[in-house]
């Protein structure tokens, strides 16, 4: 994942972090708040990036329990460095008694693999016949969907005050993190067009990539298959479906983003262009049929 650029504004919101802060809200994966530490693995995340709901989907599908805290964006970076990160989703885990972070969404989905008990493994044994093409599939959609769906997501949002002011005070994160938020947000949305080069001219070569990646995924599908590889779900299904979440807005994402009915027009419209695709209508599938751990 690409990293945000440290700033000067940015170094002035930790300021202010630093003297409001208090404890964060934390979410067991089976819906029960905790504010008290905890042995279970840690999940910072922003709640409604879709690299959180890779990671948080692939630890939900092989049944390890987990914490998670949530931040805005920005507002997430004091937790991630506090355990020698950046970026999100963060996996802080117990490694032998000695605390390590899991920096990558792949290196969760590896661990939740390694970890997890429930339903076969998201990789296949590399040496056999699908599990070279699962993980280079995988790493395909983390490189390219994954930027790329962001940036034209943003592109929309940023430019949709109502919907933007909705999705930071309906998201479950600390309370001052939602009212500095919004307090700030010029600033905020100042921040996210510079670390992420949002622009028209951004969107539209993003456009181009994703329209790249969902034909190959829609000559992949022309035979009929249910999944991208093999004769079931993996690890290329659930990174395709996660990452494309905020082009097709999935239902049961609506937990952490909002109903397409609260964004604008042009959201919306770009929103039924995706969905029309075989690669679209796939992702909206799996989510349907695979994502049934719901958090």
């Amino acid at each position: 994942m690409r990293k945000l650029p440290v700033t000067a504004a940015e170094g002035l919101l930790e300021l202010v972090i630093g003297a409001t802060m208090d404890t964060p809200r934390r979410l067991t994966n089976d819906g029960v708040h905790s504010d008290t530490p905890t042995m279970l693995p840690r999940l910072i995340t922003i709640p409604f990036s879709h690299y959180c709901e890779k990671a948080r989907w692939a630890l939900d599908r092989r049944g390890v329990a987990f914490v998670e805290e949530a931040h805005l964006p920005v507002l997430h970076t004091r937790a991630t460095r506090a355990v020698g990160g950046r970026s999100t989703p963060l996996l802080v885990i117990d490694d032998g008694g000695q605390q390590r972070s899991l920096t990558d969404s792949t290196d969760i989905l590896r661990y939740a693999d390694a970890a997890g008990t429930r339903g076969e493994r998201l990789f296949p044994p590399a040496d056999s016949v699908v599990g070279g093409e699962v993980a280079a599939l995988e790493d395909r959609f983390d490189e390219f969907l994954g930027p790329h769906a962001r940036r034209l997501a943003y592109f929309f949002l940023l430019d949709d005050g109502p919907a933007m002011r909705q999705l930071l005070k309906r998201a479950a994160v600390p309370a001052f993190e939602r009212a500095l938020a919004l307090s700030a947000l010029p600033l905020v949305k100042l921040m996210l067009r510079r670390g992420l080069k949002i622009s028209a001219d951004g969107a539209a070569r993003s456009r181009v990539r994703l329209e790249e990646v969902f034909a190959d995924v829609d000559a992949r599908l022309a035979d009929g298959r249910r999944f991208l590889v093999g004769d079931r779900f993996t690890a290329a299904d659930l990174s395709f479906a996660a990452l494309a979440s905020p082009l097709v807005m999935p239902p049961a994402c609506e937990r952490y983003l909002l109903p397409l009915t609260a964004f604008g027009e042009p959201f919306r419209r770009s929103v039924d262009q995706w969905r029309a695709t075989r690669a679209g209508a796939f992702a909206m599938a799996m989510f349907d049929s695979e994502r049934t751990a719901t958090p």
